[in-house]
């Protein structure tokens, strides 16, 4: 392939090569605590030491051995799956759709880059790339198994963006990164002089959208009942916090989609209806419209400030060249237009990373989750604390997508991304939790009898039987 590049880019943009070890004392001193709890707490807590410290440590934390670079995050995957090895506490659920689905994607995009580049740096980057994509989704599939473990990660991820956001906002009227401690840069960027806080993340839009995407979550806890509802509501805060704090966008985008995907609970019966209805709203505007449809992305993020445009042309140029990246991705999006290098649009660099089949599986992994919201709501709405808090997490989940035509998660940030995806496939285990009570239906009496699991349910959860409620 002739491949010229309209942009003086460094080999390290695609495969990250080069650098030494960086490493401040504060940051050691953090990751070899956090190593020594994951290998001393018990099994269940091991997933808070991972997310606390995984998200605070700053991706630049960084060891470097033989050539091969371990970020702070590798680190601690690394030791998580070596403890539970350790103590053959290594318990896969099942695989479920979403697991299969998310496996084809990140098994496809690494085979077709490697042919696509044809260089062992874009080999080394890929095994790298599965080291910190698999070992991640798959440790916090194996750690969040149950409703428990859901209520307690929610709970951890507001403790630690509590801890976040007054850093991040400080930052945003100081321009001083206190994360710089860390190893973080130690000034943050300016555009069209708004400072755009970062924190110890690699951009200021994954810092904002990753606060703003957690809100529907912590409102779905705060629907649990009074418990906790002190932390749930500092997480709010600090949410809303984060998502202003970056200056971006992408950030306010996927809070109002949270917040708005939330709002649409008393109207859940009718949801058929909304969705069709949206999307022959779309089809219509996109026959009306002189433009595109897509482009009403660049009407909204220059209304809010960003860089709609760039992002409206990205969607744009990635369907006008279908034919250069169908097959095994592409290297000339570059050449597309300006800016072109830059795929900051997480569907999209599914593609131009790893062609259709990549493209469809990133697609299918959120069909996949979506489908098992709606089945475990379905089974769950003689519980309407535990419908709530599925809702809330479908609500996160179309706060995310709505996210990704903005950004892709490329640092610690993919955590949280994929301890949602985690939840979502524990929620059919809520139904062997589920305790009734008389007040939760007003008048009804409420009899409860065992059933045989559903096909989609995950046997593996340790129960024998589900506990259905028939009035």
């Amino acid at each position: 392939m002739n491949t010229q590049y309209s942009y003086d880019m460094p080999s390290n943009y695609y495969f990250g090569g080069g650098g030494d070890t960086s490493v401040t004392l504060l940051a050691l001193f953090v990751l070899l605590a956090a190593v020594g709890l994951i290998l001393g707490v018990r099994r269940r807590f091991v997933i808070v030491v991972l997310l606390v410290a995984g998200l605070l440590l700053p991706s630049e934390t960084n060891i470097v051995v033989a050539g091969l670079h371990f970020p702070a995050l590798r680190v601690l995957l690394g030791m998580a799956w070596l403890r539970l090895g350790l103590r053959r506490e290594i318990r896969l659920p099942r695989m479920n759709s979403i697991d299969k689905a998310f496996l084809v994607w990140a098994l496809g995009g690494a085979i077709f880059f490697c042919f696509l580049w044809g260089t062992l740096s874009a080999v080394t980057n890929r095994l790298g790339f599965l080291w910190t994509t698999l070992g991640s989704y798959f440790l916090v599939r194996s750690l969040i198994r149950n409703k428990a473990d859901v209520v307690r990660v929610i709970r951890v991820l507001a403790i630690t963006i509590t801890i976040l956001a007054p850093a991040l906002l400080i930052e945003h009227f100081t321009q001083h990164n206190l994360f710089e401690m860390m190893g973080a840069p130690s000034l943050s960027a300016i555009r069209e002089g708004a400072i755009r806080a970062q924190g110890p993340f690699r951009h200021p839009i994954i810092a904002g959208t990753l606060g703003a995407m957690l809100l529907p979550m912590f409102v779905g806890l705060w629907w649990q009942g009074k418990k906790h509802r002190t932390i749930l509501a500092a997480g709010m805060a600090a949410s809303i916090g984060m998502a202003v704090a970056s200056a971006s966008s992408t950030p306010l985008m996927t809070c109002a989609a949270g917040i708005g995907a939330l709002l649409l609970w008393p109207y859940r019966s009718r949801l058929r209806i909304l969705r069709w209805g949206a999307a022959l709203g779309i089809v219509g505007l996109h026959l009306v419209m002189k433009a595109p449809v897509w482009m009403l992305i660049a009407r909204a993020g220059g209304t809010l400030g960003g860089s709609g445009y760039h992002r409206a042309m990205l969607i744009d140029n990635f369907i006008r060249h279908f034919g250069e990246w169908w097959l095994i991705g592409t290297r000339n999006n570059a050449n597309w237009g300006y800016d072109m290098w830059d795929v900051d649009n997480a569907f999209v660099a599914a593609g131009v990373g790893g062609g259709l089949i990549a493209f469809l599986a990133f697609i299918a992994v959120f069909v996949y989750a979506y489908k098992q919201v709606g089945k475990s709501r379905r089974l769950l709405r003689s519980s309407r604390k535990d419908d709530r808090l599925i809702w809330a997490l479908g609500a996160s989940l179309f706060a995310n997508t709505v996210g990704f035509f903005g950004i892709i998660y490329f640092d610690q940030s993919i955590l949280v991304w994929y301890s949602l995806l985690a939840m979502i496939s524990a929620t059919p285990a809520f139904l062997t939790d589920l305790k009734e009570t008389p007040s939760e239906h007003e008048g009804a009496h409420a009899t409860v009898e065992t059933v045989t699991p559903p096909a989609f349910a995950v046997p593996s959860y340790g129960a024998e039987h589900l506990v259905q409620v028939t009035e």
